[in-house]
């Protein structure tokens, strides 16, 4: 079985899931009915658990070729059927589905829906090989988790709605460029045109700047929904958080090596996670 959850990825399930659950409360500024947060958990665990199932079932061969991923269970063959691991992950894609159409509102259904079509189809399939941008067009899948879990709730408001999938949005090429510039290698290897891997550290570097820098307005436009202390606690804390992550970012464009990549991605890691917790917090506040 613990072959079968590595599939999954549970360290980008977790994230998906905050998101998910964190944009539910703040579109309520309460917490939401107890069936709505259930079945956004249960639906949101199904259906991204079996989207990355699906992504380690597609990317077996390449993994197999890459130091970071051969140890996974499909390219080490603890999987021994891969076939078992594509039916388990249109099984709980498909699960994931129903829970949402029983428990939650057709807007939420269909973005729970979209975020797994992006993310295996146009992320996995068509955009990762071919072009360097793939992670940039293939990050409104994790933005579909932040809208789903709005519109379980309401359609109001839809600004702060897409304020959230856009933070995102627009934070993911800053994480995962990061990582890539660490793992250049290994991507060159395989023929995955992430963009270190086809510009070098240096240019990539710049992108991974530009990147932040456009990420920290959407991360501050979030307090127009706030009011009060709360406006205060969120402007404060999302300032701290931005330029900790910039600061990071200048360094590796000062310096582009590993070392620097790894800060930079060590600091982008809980950005996402840490600033939803404080839109939370500051709403309920």
């Amino acid at each position: 079985m613990s072959d079968y959850v590595a599939l999954t990825k549970p360290k980008i399930l977790w994230l998906l899931l905050l998101v998910a659950l964190a944009s539910a409360v703040i579109a309520a500024r309460t917490l939401p009915p107890v069936v709505t947060l259930v079945g956004l958990f249960f639906a949101g665990t199904l259906s991204s658990m079996g989207s990355l199932a699906l992504n380690s079932y597609l990317e077996m061969d390449i993994d197999a070729k890459m130091k970071r991923t051969k140890d996974r269970p499909l390219p080490s063959e603890r999987i021994v059927q891969p076939k078992r691991a594509l039916v388990f992950g249109l099984s709980l894609v498909a699960i994931g589905l129903l829970v949402s159409w029983f428990t939650l509102t057709p807007l939420a259904t269909l973005f729970i829906g979209l975020g797994a079509l992006i993310y295996v189809q146009v992320y996995t399939v068509w955009l990762k090989p071919r072009t360097s941008w793939n992670i940039v067009l293939g990050g409104f899948a994790g933005s579909c988790c932040a809208l789903a879990g709005w519109y379980a709730v309401t359609t109001a408001d839809p600004l702060i709605a897409w304020v959230l999938a856009a933070l995102v949005f627009v934070w993911t090429p800053t994480h995962f460029w990061s990582l890539a510039v660490i793992t250049e290698e290994d991507y060159s290897a395989v023929g995955i045109p992430m963009l270190p891997s086809v510009v070098g550290e240096k240019k990539a570097a710049k992108f991974i700047v530009a990147n932040t820098l456009l990420l920290i307005p959407i991360s501050l436009l979030f307090f127009l929904y706030l009011a009060g202390t709360a406006e205060v606690v969120y402007l404060v804390g999302a300032l701290f958080l931005d330029v900790l992550l910039l600061a990071t970012n200048i360094k590796l464009l000062i310096t582009p090596n590993k070392s620097n990549a790894l800060l930079a991605f060590k600091a982008s890691s809980p950005f996402l996670a840490v600033v939803f917790i404080l839109a939370l917090v500051s709403v309920l506040l």
